[in-house]
């Protein structure tokens, strides 16, 4: 029970009681609070978290999957160290910041009110997290299931990547005639996507790639190839003539063959047989028959090429042709030899009369090819001749250019009076001239004798110096300061 003794007892109580009521339902609500958000991983997102009326010994902290992970404006806890809170006490603004989201950031992010004891006093909505995940950096991976195939045989090549959420898209980029599983869960948890075709010998060295694409990253493109695909087949043999065989020449026959693998033998043959030394071999792939008889005419010659698959043939027959001249030229005909000339003249004799008769009256009415050849020849033997003389004037013309300039510019000889010329007046000359000064009748004094003369230059005049003579010697300055010149003048 309780003291009641007196009453400032009671009334103590009553005090911290009322206190405690206001502490404890100071605060008045959310203004704002965390929504639902999705972001791909590496990227930047927030949560918003905004209070009303906090108490000063309330605070906030943001709650990941139920654990504390803040207390106001600070993150308390190492594995969120890349989170931060936007913190301003004033107006009340607790927002959380995650920078290069990881897989783990997913989950519910509560923002929640705490008292001095760490007591809840409110939460808001827990707001989901949905992190876009994208596959590891080493996906996609190509594998097949042999080093290498037989023509004939099926061939299967996975493509696999990581179980991502959402799943990554696998893509065969491959030749036509394959065939691909879809994307499927693989025995490993992850996902993949075959493709599966039957070896052909043209798939032999083919690259087949992957590519992995992500809707959490449209950005994204990568891809993984499996390759030089080893198909092994037996030989495909073809034979060939370097040119047409002609009754007693050389012949010269060479075997192609493509295999996998690389060929072990070669093999040739006749049939009918003939005697070896009628050809010889070369490295077993060139065959040359020396001299080629008629009797090798509708003779198969074969070529067989074996590796460890197996054996592949070709067979060429003989065609031997012989010798045709035709003024003196030599062709072939099959055997049979005939002559251009009387073949032509067969041609000229089944002409008829009057078409010769015709053909003659076109010749006498056109001007033969030798008159017209004839004309154009002299056509162009007078251009050149005119085009010559134009460039003898031109030369001329310009190498009397300088000539005349220096006729009519240059300058009178000094001795053109002894000669008996005129002499020419220049155009810029001046005359001697003799001057004296006029007495001063006050002073008595003699004026100074000058004389100025002039001399013709080319371009310009020069001066000579001007010589005076005084009739009585005295100090230049008396002169003057006779003659009441101003100081300044001296």
């Amino acid at each position: 029970m309780y003291n009641l003794g007196t009453g400032k007892t009671v009334g103590t109580w009553i005090f911290f009681y009322m206190l405690m009521l206001q502490r404890t339902y100071s605060f008045s609500g959310f203004i704002k609070e965390p929504l639902d958000e999705n972001q791909a991983e590496g990227d930047l997102t927030y949560f918003n978290c905004i209070v009303r009326g906090l108490d000063e010994t309330q605070y906030v902290s943001w709650l990941h999957n139920g654990h504390k992970i803040s207390k106001n404006g600070e993150i308390i806890m190492n594995a969120y160290a890349h989170y931060s809170i936007e913190f301003d006490s004033a107006f009340g603004s607790y927002n959380l910041r995650i920078q290069n989201v990881q897989r783990r950031d997913k989950g519910g992010y509560t923002c929640t009110v705490y008292d001095s004891n760490d007591q809840i006093v409110e939460k808001s909505r827990t707001a989901n997290f949905t992190v876009l995940e994208i596959p590891q950096q080493q996906y996609p991976i190509c594998s097949s299931t042999k080093t290498s195939y037989h023509v004939g045989q099926s061939v299967v090549l996975n493509c696999i990547s990581e179980r991502t959420t959402p799943p990554a898209s696998l893509t065969w980029k491959q030749s036509v005639g394959g065939t691909e599983s879809g994307l499927k869960e693989s025995l490993t948890g992850n996902y993949e996507n075959s493709y599966s075709f039957i070896a052909k010998q043209s798939d032999n060295r083919a690259i087949f790639t992957c590519v992995l694409t992500t809707s959490a990253n449209p950005s994204l493109y990568r891809n993984c190839s499996i390759g030089p695909l080893d198909v092994l087949y037996a030989p495909t043999v073809r034979i060939e003539q370097t040119r047409d065989v002609i009754l007693g020449n050389e012949a010269i026959f060479i075997c192609y063959s493509d295999a996998n693998p690389q060929e072990s033998s070669f093999k040739w043959s006749f049939d009918p047989p003939v005697t070896e030394n009628m050809f010889v071999l070369e490295n077993d792939i060139i065959l040359r028959i020396k001299n080629t008889l008629s009797s090798l005419n509708g003779t198969s010659v074969i070529c067989k090429v074996t590796n460890s698959i197996g054996s592949g043939s070709s067979k060429l027959i003989v065609n031997v042709k012989s010798k045709v001249y035709i003024n003196n030229v030599v062709e072939t005909n099959n055997g049979k030899e005939t002559k251009k000339s009387e073949k032509i003249n067969e041609r000229n004799e089944m002409k008829p009369k009057n078409q010769n008769s015709n053909s003659n009256q076109q010749l006498l009415q056109t001007p033969s090819p030798n008159n017209n050849h004839s004309r154009s020849t002299d056509i162009s033997i007078s251009l050149v001749v005119i085009i010559a003389l134009g460039c003898i004037v031109v030369i001329l013309g310009l190498a009397l250019i300088p000539v005349g300039y220096m006729k009519y510019t240059r300058r009178q000889p000094s001795d053109t009076i002894s000669r008996g010329r005129p002499v020419s007046i220049p155009d810029v000359y001046f005359e001697p001239r003799d001057h004296i000064d006029p007495m001063l009748p006050q002073l008595g004094l003699a004026a100074p004798w000058m004389r100025t003369v002039g001399v013709q230059v080319p371009g310009e005049c020069e001066y000579d110096a001007t010589y005076n003579t005084q009739v009585m010697p005295q100090p230049r300055q008396v002169y003057y300061t006779q003659r009441m010149y101003p100081a300044s003048s001296l």
